[in-house]
């Protein structure tokens, strides 16, 4: 016997109106009523008629997700979030399409070209898409419904994101309440919004915790690679050989740095503390561990499909930024001593 919605609606005691929105992925109903119908019409063994839906809504329910193609090394921090994207716009019965993109040789159209050829119905853009790429204000004159994972806000453009203020005043006050004073800055490509923010905030907690300006001699910039990492790091110190502690804009960075010090005779923590960012999964496997500030990724995807969702079914574009957390690891010291906290 053909199952109906009527069906799934009397086992779980809903409206048919309802049980249809769910398994239509509809904004407005709560994912955990959307799992409790797709569950049941999975038992029931209902099986609906997408090609009639298509006719019917001329709707593709496609979402394509566009990474960045970047050369070199790099945190891919967007594959972290895209694991947790991925189930959560499963959940609004939403497909998606993958497209590569060459973050620094993006030929302008293309976007354009690839909506219109594949009927996407929405655009997610993993990081470091940020406002000032093309790809960004491409989509942001098309006005189609998208979410962005860096700096973009549109009317048809949500924004979700790791607040990397908050994170960079979360490096610079733990290392000042450690009593660390003269502290070193591994710096990303200083253009970069995400860099910007990141050491804004850190200048902030230090001058709040110890009282003074953070000087200029004591940043040098990297291009996130561990390479990078472990040259800013000699730099630093012939520089400012007094610096008891650095801070680096990305984990692969700080780990090029503590590779360096040892080859150099120098122990972390003991002879230099060294904090990350990013809380990239390996950095707990590190010897030693890194401590490091970590995005919640798993939130930072979830709330991505909501939001474009959201944008979708004609909600305006809004900001949301998370708060990431501290990651006590053991390559911070206290100064005053040689125990990692």
């Amino acid at each position: 016997m053909e199952m109906k919605l009527e069906d799934i609606a009397a086992r779980l005691g809903l409206s048919v109106s309802t049980v249809s929105r769910a398994l239509n992925g509809s904004y407005g109903v709560h994912p955990k009523t959307i799992a409790r119908v797709q569950e049941t019409a999975a038992e029931l063994g209902y099986v609906p008629n997408l090609g009639a839906k298509q006719l019917v809504t001329r709707k593709s329910n496609l979402v394509g997700v566009f990474m960045p193609e970047i050369e070199g090394e790099s945190n891919r921090e967007f594959e972290d979030i895209f694991a947790a994207f991925r189930k959560a716009l499963r959940l609004y019965q939403k497909d998606i399409l993958i497209f590569s993109v060459p973050f620094r040789d993006y030929e302008p159209g293309s976007l354009s070209n690839w909506i219109r050829m594949r009927n996407l119905q929405g655009c997610v853009f993993m990081p470091p898409f940020a406002e000032e790429h093309p790809v960004i204000k491409e989509v942001l004159r098309l006005q189609i419904p998208a979410v962005n994972m860096s700096s973009a806000l549109g009317a048809h453009c949500s924004l979700v994101a790791s607040d990397d203020l908050e994170g960079g005043r979360m490096a610079g006050a733990y290392l000042a309440e450690q009593g660390h004073r003269n502290i070193g800055y591994i710096n990303g490509p200083e253009h970069l919004f995400i860099c910007k923010e990141r050491y804004r905030g850190f200048r902030e907690a230090v001058l709040s915790g110890t009282g003074a300006e953070h000087g200029a001699s004591f940043v040098e910039a990297g291009d996130f690679s561990g390479s990078s990492g472990a040259g800013a790091i000699l730099t630093l110190l012939n520089r400012e050989p007094g610096i008891t502690a650095v801070c680096c804009a990305n984990d692969l960075m700080a780990m090029g740095a503590i590779m360096e010090l040892g080859r150099k005779g120098l122990t972390v923590p003991r002879d230099l503390s060294v904090i990350g960012y990013d809380g990239a999964f390996f950095t707990a496997y590190t010897n030693p561990p890194l401590t490091t500030i970590r995005h919640n990724y798993e939130a930072i995807g979830t709330r991505a499909a909501e939001l474009l969702v959201e944008v979708m079914n004609g909600g305006p574009g809004r900001s949301l930024k998370l708060v990431p957390e501290l990651v006590k690891g053991e390559t911070v010291s206290r100064q005053n001593g040689s125990v990692p906290i």
